[in-house]
């Protein structure tokens, strides 16, 4: 048997680097934040793009928006692009008062 004309199925790449780079992130350690919320920094790059790009994480780049993603019981991963308008803390204050479990991946400038 050859693998000759083999394609997979469409989106397996995406979903297979953007499970590649949420396991790296959370390789690297994470800030514990209220109600089992957990926030993982990721570097701009590769890994940050493959996050964003995934249809089953919400991408938030303000307050109002995070405040909404929370709320809807559908969105577990969050991304937060670099250019977001928001502060750890203001992300911690948002998890206190909803109560609800989230993964966050913030994006980070490269090192």
């Amino acid at each position: 048997m050859t693998d000759q004309g083999y394609s997979p199925p469409p989106g397996l790449l995406e979903k297979t680097a953007s499970v590649a780079a949420q396991q790296n992130a959370m390789e690297r350690g994470c800030k514990f934040l209220p109600h089992g919320c957990r926030l993982f920094p990721v570097e701009q790059g590769w890994e940050s793009k493959s996050i964003a790009n995934d249809e089953n994480v919400s991408v938030v780049s303000t307050l109002l928006q995070l405040e909404e993603v929370m709320k809807n019981a559908g969105s577990k991963l969050v991304f937060i692009p670099l250019d977001a308008l928001m502060t750890d803390a203001d992300i911690e204050k948002i998890c206190q008062r909803n109560a609800t479990v989230r993964t966050f991946f913030k994006e980070t400038k490269k090192t």
